[in-house]
């Protein structure tokens, strides 16, 4: 395997050869992406739409992956993220859906560009549904996205394969503009916390609530707060923003415990100031 290419496209096959796996942004083509798909299928080897949304070509070698890379560059056509990575967003045809709730496109490929490719410790897999019909199989996938009237479903520790698992989903609604946060706050909790293991198992061993806790409340800065109003159905204030706003202020003076409701969830009796709503 050519080092550059490692968890980036190129994945070798049965024979010994290896498949160029192509993943067009939010599953869409142009025809000129199509003529390029076409063109490169018929000179190495036919091709295979993928489960995901990709599009694998294959009978390629490692000394034609350079080559094989620039076409589909120029075509803006993306390698495939694989291996222990986030891998490329799959998102509804809710362009074109007469169900659809929300057009969840863009969303789904600022998501991409945030986070596909970063490293994680097994696969990460987010699906992104313009509706409850939920066509791409949020409840199956380590983080699904479901639009729905007032914001977003977000469903967590779900998988396939031999030992296959339904996502959970959160008790609130997730406004639009928390979204992208959120996602980002579960991957990164994901990272701190797995041990070789997808989120479903990380959830299975630790439970859901202490995993939540960890992905969810701020806790950095010198603030510790619990999940707020923004993830918490008993939150009564925003934690998250309170703590934006103190340390943006950049008055902090020792360390603030804040929760957002009189369960006192963030309370830790190493830190000198609480406050309650």
């Amino acid at each position: 395997m050519v080092k550059k290419y490692i968890n980036k496209g190129f994945i070798q096959q049965l024979d010994g050869s290896y498949a160029v796996i192509i993943h067009p942004v939010n599953g869409y083509l142009d025809p000129e992406q199509l003529e390029t798909i076409w063109r490169l299928s018929k000179q190495y080897g036919g091709a295979k739409l993928t489960v995901t949304q990709a599009i694998m070509i294959f009978g390629i070698k490692p000394e034609d992956f350079d080559k094989i890379a620039e076409e589909l560059e120029k075509v803006r056509l993306p390698l495939a993220d694989i291996g222990p990575v986030v891998r490329n967003v799959k998102v509804c045809s809710c362009e074109h859906c007469k169900r659809v709730i929300r057009d969840v496109t863009p969303l789904a490929a600022q998501i991409n560009q945030c986070l596909a490719g970063l490293a994680t410790p097994k696969k990460f897999k987010i699906a992104v549904n313009g509706c409850p019909n939920s066509c791409v199989e949020a409840q199956l996938n380590d983080l699904g996205i479901i639009a729905v009237k007032d914001g977003y479903w977000i469903y967590v520790g779900g998988k396939g394969g031999r030992q296959p698992q339904l996502g959970t989903r959160l008790d609130v609604v997730i406004k639009e503009e928390y979204l992208i946060d959120t996602v980002k706050r579960i991957v990164n909790g994901y990272i701190k916390v797995a041990q070789n293991e997808r989120l479903a198992e990380v959830i299975n061993r630790m439970g859901l609530l202490p995993f939540l806790k960890i992905a969810l409340a701020w806790n950095s800065e010198g603030i510790k707060t619990c999940m707020g109003a923004r993830y918490c159905k008993n939150g009564v204030g925003d934690v998250h923003a309170i703590a934006e706003h103190i340390v943006s202020s950049g008055n902090l003076q020792g360390n603030i415990t804040i929760s957002g409701c009189g369960n006192a969830c963030a309370m830790d009796k190493e830190q000198i100031t609480m406050l309650l709503f």
